[in-house]
């Protein structure tokens, strides 16, 4: 997942210029945030007046541009105490400079599981606009995983119940997953894409079971709820601040943020945790359990979306710009596979 993003002096001076407007103070120093997948500018920008986190989207990268725009209507309206970074301001910054403040209500894109510059089809961008975000700037630690912390993967565990303690607003902004669906599993059922043969063979022989058992009608009802749910909840999107003895977790990137059943996120992270070194979903899951009331039936629907979604995924051609993008997609595949045989054994 690593990628070196562009830095300040990569902007054009009309876009720098811009951003120095709305700050009201020259940048004077930055330091890049590379990795992750979207490919523009991810900088602490340091000015006179203070730090602050900006990130962008250039003209052609029309998904990058949607995301940033969906992530600046919705971190504008997050629920007062939820673990996220402060948003400041979105500007759309046309390449001659011109500018304007600017957070757009949720265009109806419902959230994927994980970054994936295929999840749908690109809407257009303005000509020539430029996407800026800004946050407060998170001074914080990335989650121990060369090895794997236990104690931050038990914080993780529980900052992923604590965003689903929180309702969802109201509104358009956050749409409602019990109203999408994921139609992997139904399309591998359907295609029967020669790369099958190259995962578990249980998942090949199972595919039509796995094709029932997420069902459209079954994610409706599984999904469905009114709490806040990140639903691209991973560790490389959190930061880990105060001192081991009390620390604390922040979220960042919360473009694909919906209302939902409230232990989407937890179970929605194991599969990126496992594939990565971390420990099974089961030892995560026997440490941190899931919310009161959750639905055993609807974990191994989301289980067997997860391991669809990422096994079409990874069959999928690369995405322009994002080449690794589908060897993550494939451990991750590859881990839920594993997760699921055992949930549909144990059932």
């Amino acid at each position: 997942m690593t990628r070196v993003r562009p830095t300040w002096p990569d902007l054009p001076a009309s876009i720098r210029t811009a951003i120095e407007a709305r700050l009201g103070a020259k940048v004077t120093s930055w330091v890049s945030h590379d990795g992750g997948f979207s490919p523009g500018l991810a900088s602490v920008l340091t000015t006179e007046r203070g730090p602050v986190f900006v990130k962008t989207a250039a003209p052609g990268q029309a998904r990058a541009l949607r995301l940033h725009r969906k992530e600046a209507a919705k971190a504008a309206s997050l629920p007062a105490g939820v673990p996220s970074p402060a948003f400041l301001w979105s500007l759309d910054v046309s390449d001659d400079g011109g500018s304007a403040d600017v957070v757009r209500p949720d265009d109806g894109d419902t959230a994927v599981v994980g970054p994936d510059a295929t999840a749908g089809p690109d809407t257009p961008a303005e000509p020539e606009q430029w996407a800026v975000l800004a946050f407060e700037p998170v001074h914080g630690r990335a989650v121990r995983t060369n090895p794997w912390d236990l104690d931050d993967v038990g914080l993780l565990a529980r900052l992923a119940l604590e965003i689903g303690e929180h309702s969802a607003p109201d509104g358009d902004v956050f749409p409602d997953l019990g109203d999408h669906t994921w139609p992997e599993a139904q399309a591998l059922a359907d295609e029967r894409p020669q790369g099958l043969a190259t995962y578990d063979p249980w998942f090949a022989e199972h595919v039509d079971l796995i094709a029932q058992v997420a069902a459209s009608d079954r994610q409706a009802e599984a999904f469905a709820g009114d709490r806040l749910v990140h639903a691209d909840f991973r560790a490389d999107n959190v930061l880990i601040l105060g001192p081991d003895e009390q620390p604390r977790g922040v979220v960042v990137d919360w473009p694909h943020a919906a209302r939902g059943a409230a232990f989407l996120d937890l179970v929605g992270m194991l599969p990126a945790m496992h594939a990565l070194g971390g420990p099974a979903p089961s030892e995560v899951l026997e440490r941190t359990p899931l919310p009161v009331g959750t639905d055993p039936e609807a974990v191994v629907t989301w289980a067997a979306v997860l391991a669809a979604y990422f096994v079409h995924g990874s069959l999928q051609e690369p995405p322009p710009g994002i080449p690794h993008l589908r060897q993550f997609q494939r451990v991750q595949a590859e881990a839920s596979i594993g997760w699921l045989r055992e949930l549909i054994r144990a059932g």
